[in-house]
């Protein structure tokens, strides 16, 4: 294993001994596995899967009906009233 000398601000490097002792670490090895997690290449995320318009349209198929609202629910009257709470209208 190689050694490397580096200069830090005695702030900085009190700081880092304090949190070292505080977490039962050591600080040589803090460094090297934040500089292995600095210089390793970001992990993608995987994509989400590309739904075909039936598939899209399958899904929303199952949900129509799924939530009950009462008999006298007045759709516009509500949403007139959210755009008028978000918007001042």
């Amino acid at each position: 294993m190689s050694q490397i000398t580096i200069t830090l601000d005695d702030k900085l490097l009190q700081d880092a001994q304090a949190y070292v002792r505080q977490h039962g670490q050591e600080l040589d090895d803090l460094v090297a596995r934040l500089l292995a997690v600095t210089v390793q290449p970001a992990v993608p995320e995987p994509a989400a899967p590309v739904l075909t318009t039936e598939q899209r349209l399958a899904i929303v198929h199952r949900l129509a009906g799924s939530l009950k609202a009462p008999a006298d629910f007045d759709y516009k009257k509500e949403l007139e009233e959210g755009l008028r709470e978000k918007y001042g209208l």
